[in-house]
């Protein structure tokens, strides 16, 4: 069984992927929604900073193998009428707490024969997005980040990832009226919503023993929306 620590484990994307990893060791980290599974979850609110000791703490396992950091919290405004402590939370969840979290576990997943970090970006961190430049940025930032972590830790087991999906039914799109998706649906190349299941299998063959060679990627799953 692998060693998994799972943040944002109460997203779409991130119960789907709980749900491939229901039969492994997994700590789960998410704002208020409990684990649907039996295993070892912590509540934690990433909009404000949080240190590497808080996390360290919670993470008994003597090897980690696998880190899938989910959280995002999507902005729709203007830059010019955003507030700073937008800007500030969007930072804290995105950028700042991800470092965090992979300071925390580092040591640990080193020490696995093949250690995984997948972050879990969005469409918008590779075309950026008009209304959406702060969390867009913040996205960018995460792909730049796994790229760089990727040479960094090329001479050890560990690769690092990311999946940058594009718009997955779930929660967010839930929340949209009937016009509006039907709008968006009809912008959408496929003209169809993405499953979490689907990102969730992408994020699995990561997770395999046969994806040693793959560091460093930002793996498109949208729907030909970008390529």
């Amino acid at each position: 069984m692998r060693n998994v620590v799972l943040v944002g484990s109460s997203g779409s994307i991130g119960s789907a992927i709980h749900n491939e990893l229901k039969s492994e060791n997994v700590i789960s980290f998410s704002k208020q929604t409990p684990s649907k599974f039996n295993n070892i979850h912590y509540y934690i609110d990433l909009s404000h900073p949080i240190s590497v000791d808080e996390i360290k703490e919670k993470i008994d396992f003597d090897v980690v193998d696998d880190l899938i950091y989910t959280p995002g919290i999507a902005h729709f405004n203007m830059l010019e009428d955003t507030p700073l402590n937008i800007i500030d939370e969007q930072y804290n969840i995105q950028v700042r707490n991800l470092i965090v979290f992979i300071q925390a576990i580092l040591p640990k997943i080193k020490k696995s024969p093949h250690g995984r970090i997948v972050i879990i970006s969005s469409v918008y961190g590779q075309v950026g997005a008009s209304c959406e430049s702060v969390y867009a940025s913040m996205k960018g930032a995460q792909n730049t980040l796994v790229k760089s972590l990727a040479v960094e830790y090329a001479g050890t087991n560990v690769t690092v990832n990311a999946v940058a999906p594009g718009v997955v039914k779930g929660k967010m799109t839930d929340l949209l009226s009937d016009v509006d998706l039907k709008t968006l649906i009809e912008d959408l190349p496929q003209r169809r919503l993405i499953e979490p299941s689907e990102v969730a299998k992408l994020v699995m063959y990561i997770l395999s023993e046969d994806s040693q060679s793959v560091t460093g990627q930002i793996f498109n799953i949208n729907g030909g929306w970008y390529t």
